[in-house]
């Protein structure tokens, strides 16, 4: 029964990581759009509360989920890969996915701040 525990937290730990960076770039998109388009600032200010959501969650689940995923990482990750002598496919894979919560989460920040100054333009404050 724990297999199963450890091994679907970790598949719902990277599709964590795929919600924080999808969530993400999505919000980089409607910025984007916004800075050329000053209506489109409207389709940024009504997604940011729900993208926001989706990446908070994603986020917590990112930090609890790699809780258990730690403590059983050498039992359920490291040694099958050792096994199968896919070491390097696993190292890489866990590199992408640091990369991809970094990526999201510096993305969302940017975007937050981005938004804040497009609105202040928008309503005359600087």
């Amino acid at each position: 029964m724990t297999a199963i525990l450890v091994i679907l937290n970790n598949y719902f730990h990277d599709v964590a990581t795929a919600v924080l960076l999808s969530s993400a770039v999505i919000l980089r998109v409607l910025e984007r759009q916004a800075e050329q388009a000053p209506e489109a600032l409207a389709a940024l200010e009504r997604s940011y509360p729900a993208l926001t959501r989706f990446a908070r969650v994603a986020l917590v689940w990112i930090v609890v989920g790699g809780i258990p995923r730690t403590i059983f990482f050498t039992r359920y990750e490291w040694d099958p890969a050792v096994v199968k002598g896919i070491v390097p496919a696993l190292l890489v894979k866990h590199a992408l996915m640091a990369a991809a919560v970094i990526a999201g989460f510096a993305m969302w920040v940017r975007t937050r701040k981005r938004l804040m100054t497009l609105v202040k333009e928008r309503d005359g404050r600087t």
